[in-house]
C-alpha cells in the first residue's frame, strides 16, 4: 500500500508540475476547437492528456511525450504526426469557407466634410458638399492561395491576397481586419450590401496581383535550385572524366595497341551514360509550379458612402462617390470620373472633373 501511495503521489506531483509549466499550447486549442466544431467534445483527462469524442469514436490524445508512459493507448498529438495531420487535412477540406462581420468600428467620425477637404484636392474654386452618407456592408474576399513548387524536392507557401469587392482593389489592411476581437458571426446593425462585384471576378483580381509573387518566389527557388543542379552536374561530370581516364589506361601502357575497338566503344559507352544521367538529372531538377485556391473568407466591413457634388463658381462639375473606412479611419482614394483609376488629385477642365493624367491628355 506504501508502494502505491508513493506511485500515486508522483503520478500527482508529476500532473501538477505539467499544469503549472505547460501552459494551453496552440496545438492543444486547435484539438478543442476542432472537436467541438464537429459536434463532438473533449475531456481534459490531466494536463496535456484529453479523451476526444468524435462521431462515434473516443480516442485518447497527449500532447506531453512524458505522459505516453503512463497512457500507453494514447496517441501523440505533434506537428507531423499521423493524428494531428488527418486532424488539418481533414478541417481544411471541411472549413474551406467561411463569412464574419467586421464589428466595433466607428461609424459617426466628426467633420466628414473637412476630412474629404483634407484628402481630396481640388482646384482652389472648387467647392465640395457631401449631400447623402449611408453605412452600407463592403463585403471583404480574402483568398489564401496554396502554391507548390516541386523539383527534386517539394516545397509550398501559404499567400494571402484580399480585394474589396466593392472597388476591386486590394485589401492593405487585412491584419487590422482579421483582428479576433473584431470579428463576429453576428452583425451588430442590420446594414444593406454596397454594390459588389462577384466571388469570381474578386477571385481573378486576387489571382492576377498574386501572380507576381509567386512568380518572385519561383524565381529565387529556381536560382537556388540550378545552382545546387551546377554543383551536382560538375561532380558528375568529374566522376565520368575518371571513368574516361581508367579506360585509356590501357593505351599509355601500351596494352591493348593492336585492338584499341573494345577501348573507344567503352569510351562511347561512358560518354553516352554521362550524357543520359545529367539529362535525367536536368529533366528531375526542372521546376515546376502549381497555385491553387485553398480558403476563402468573405468579412463583411461597414463602411460610410457619400455622395459628393463638386461645384465650381457655383456651375456643377461632377460628382463623386467617396468612401469613408472605419478600419483605417481613412477616406479612400475615390474613382476618377473620367478613367475610373483611382486618385485623391482632381482637376477640373472645361466644366469636367478628371484626375491629372485624363486633364493631360483631354488638353
Amino acid at each position: 500500500m506504501k508502494n502505491c501511495s508513493a506511485t500515486d503521489s508522483l503520478r500527482k506531483d508529476k500532473q501538477v508540475s505539467r499544469l503549472i509549466d505547460q501552459p494551453l499550447s496552440p496545438l492543444e486549442q486547435f484539438v478543442r476547437d476542432y472537436a467541438e466544431a464537429r459536434s463532438g467534445a473533449w475531456d481534459q483527462i490531466e494536463p496535456r492528456v484529453y479523451d476526444l469524442l468524435i462521431g462515434s469514436e473516443i480516442t485518447r490524445v497527449a500532447f506531453d511525450p512524458e505522459a505516453l508512459p503512463e497512457h500507453p493507448q494514447a496517441q501523440l498529438a505533434s506537428l507531423g504526426s499521423p493524428l494531428l495531420d488527418g486532424l488539418l487535412a481533414d478541417a481544411a477540406e471541411r472549413w474551406r469557407c467561411a463569412r464574419f462581420y467586421r464589428i466595433g468600428l466607428n461609424l459617426h467620425p466628426h467633420s466628414l466634410d473637412s476630412r474629404f477637404r483634407q484628402a481630396i484636392s481640388l482646384s482652389p474654386t472648387a467647392i465640395a458638399n457631401i449631400r447623402q452618407v449611408r453605412t452600407m456592408n463592403c463585403p471583404q474576399a480574402l483568398f489564401w492561395f496554396k502554391a507548390t513548387f516541386v523539383s527534386d524536392q517539394k516545397e509550398e507557401e501559404i499567400l494571402l491576397m484580399g480585394i474589396d469587392l466593392h472597388s476591386l482593389r486590394e485589401v492593405r489592411h487585412w491584419d487590422l481586419l482579421l483582428a479576433s476581437s473584431g470579428l463576429s458571426e453576428l452583425p451588430e446593425a442590420l446594414l444593406p450590401e454596397a454594390r459588389h462585384a462577384g466571388i469570381i471576378a474578386g477571385y481573378r483580381c486576387a489571382r492576377d496581383r498574386v501572380a507576381p509573387t509567386v512568380a518572385a518566389l519561383a524565381n529565387t527557388r529556381r536560382r537556388e535550385w540550378s545552382s545546387r543542379v551546377a554543383t551536382q552536374i560538375q561532380r558528375m561530370s568529374a566522376y565520368y572524366s575518371r571513368l574516361r581516364e581508367e579506360a585509356n589506361e590501357p593505351v599509355r601502357n601500351g596494352d591493348d595497341v593492336a585492338a584499341p575497338s573494345p577501348i573507344a566503344a567503352r569510351r562511347e559507352a561512358i560518354d553516352r551514360e554521362e550524357r543520359l544521367r545529367i539529362a535525367e538529372l536536368r529533366q528531375k531538377s526542372a521546376l515546376r509550379v502549381q497555385v491553387k485556391p485553398a480558403n476563402l473568407m468573405i468579412v463583411q466591413l461597414p463602411k460610410l458612402l457619400m455622395s459628393v457634388a463638386i461645384t465650381d463658381k457655383n456651375r456643377p462639375v461632377g460628382q463623386l462617390e467617396a468612401v469613408w473606412n472605419p478600419l483605417s479611419e481613412a477616406i479612400e482614394a475615390p474613382a476618377c470620373p473620367a478613367c475610373g483609376q483611382p486618385t485623391f488629385t482632381l482637376q477640373i477642365y472645361r466644366n469636367s472633373l478628371g484626375c491629372a493624367s485624363c486633364m493631360e491628355s483631354a488638353g
